[in-house]
């Protein structure tokens, strides 16, 4: 039998409404509710188990880079995929953010930090249903210029909680390798001063909180998942490291070339 409830509007006993609402931290909020004046009786808060769910894509490889703007993300990729693209690996390259139209709003408009979560979770969802799952799916290699973890060091340096960030990227398939390439902003910045327009995210003090974030997640996050590289040395040494590391797990996997 349902527990009866006394509401104190219609100063009744009634038996009550239960109204489920899924929070963005994982949690379920349980709302009882007065069925005639729908006053709220009382309301439960029920911790989910796994309120963060990896897409579980067992072929294929998802490879990220990451680090501060500067740090050499995008001459690694190239790099990376050129000689996999040479010994007839079956690669695809993406690159976050990926519609022109995040892009735009993202980079010209002046927006809250949760909106930025929610307009890089998704393009990131969009880039996922459309690109990388289908790829992995069909056993190729995925290499990304950034990943969700762009989004845990930039935007909860800008105030965003962690917590909201995974929730709204709940639904994700995490990478499989992330290199973080980790440079003083001092040299990033000299890497970039050449470029037209920096972009709000290329400041100096941001930029040193951004840097202590990716390393502080890289120390949290198993070792074999993330590989901190010191981005001062050499490039080709850099992309030799890189390359060793993923042609290693592409035969571990057993990845055929075509």
């Amino acid at each position: 039998m349902r527990r009866r409830y006394f509401c104190p509007v219609c100063r009744v006993e009634v038996t009550p409404q239960t109204i489920k609402t899924y929070a963005f931290d994982g949690s379920v909020i349980e709302g009882v509710y007065c069925p005639v004046c729908g006053s709220i009786l009382e309301a439960r808060r029920k911790v989910v188990d796994e309120p963060f769910r990896d897409y579980r894509v067992e072929k294929g490889l998802y490879v990220a880079f990451e680090g501060i703007d500067g740090s050499g993300k995008t001459t690694q990729v190239e790099k990376l995929v050129e000689r996999l693209e040479a010994m007839n690996v079956d690669v695809v390259s993406v690159r976050e953010p990926w519609l022109d139209a995040s892009k735009e709003i993202l980079y010209n408009y002046r927006i809250d930090p949760d909106a930025e979560v929610y307009i890089f979770a998704a393009d990131r969802i969009i880039l996922q249903r459309e690109i990388v799952l289908p790829a992995l799916r069909g056993d190729k290699v995925v290499v990304s210029d950034r990943s969700f973890y762009a989004s845990l060091a930039y935007q909860s340096s800008l105030g965003a909680s962690q917590e909201f960030i995974w929730a709204a990227n709940r639904w994700i398939k995490l990478p499989d390798i992330v290199f973080l390439l980790d440079l003083p902003v001092e040299k990033a910045l000299e890497r970039i001063k050449g470029r037209e327009a920096l972009t709000k995210y290329e400041r100096i003090e941001f930029l040193e909180h951004v840097r202590r974030k990716f390393l502080k997640i890289a120390s949290e996050v198993n070792e074999s998942r993330f590989i901190v590289i010191d981005a001062t040395r050499d490039i080709e040494k850099i992309a030799e490291e890189v390359f060793n590391h993923v042609i290693k797990e592409i035969e571990a996997r057993g990845i055929k070339r075509r």
